[in-house]
């Protein structure tokens, strides 16, 4: 059985955007495969500087993708530079994403959800849910829907 573990606060947008890639690079993975290779990961995506990252070129990912340091999953790699630009976007219209979330969460859990899985790459439902719970945000009615499913 999948745990959604409640997870502290990140400090900064930084520590966001790493967790955010961290899942995502999960989702469908062995957890301690993706744990094994973070450092790398790391160092690749500048310590997770999203002004950076959203810099990079197609060129750029089609070398990643031959990095065996990392995991080749062309759809993941890009979709961490695609929200390292939405990242860099939620900067300049909300100072930073704890008062985005904080702004869509005003409208609910379910928007906070939707919003996400509309706006980021590589954020399904369920992807949405680990990251936002990684991040510390409860979710009250949404655990309760989830954890009726699994239990039905």
């Amino acid at each position: 059985m999948l745990k959604c573990v409640l997870g502290e606060k990140p400090k900064n947008d930084r520590a966001y955007f790493e967790m955010m890639t961290k899942v995502i690079f999960r989702s469908g993975l062995n957890h301690k495969v993706i744990d094994a290779k973070w450092g790398h990961f790391k160092a690749t995506f500048a310590s997770f500087d999203f002004s950076k990252v959203a810099r990079f070129t197609e060129e750029r990912i089609d070398k990643l993708i031959t990095d065996k340091n990392l995991v080749r999953n062309y759809g993941k790699l890009s979709a961490t530079v695609n929200n390292a630009k939405e990242f860099l976007e939620i900067k300049k219209e909300h100072g930073s994403f704890s008062k985005y979330l904080k702004e869509l969460g005003k409208a609910g859990e379910e928007h906070l959800c939707k919003s996400i899985s509309k706006r980021f790459s590589y954020m399904g439902g369920s992807t949405v849910v680990f990251f936002l719970r990684s991040v510390g945000e409860e979710l009250p009615e949404t655990m309760k829907l989830w954890n009726s499913r699994r239990l039905s």
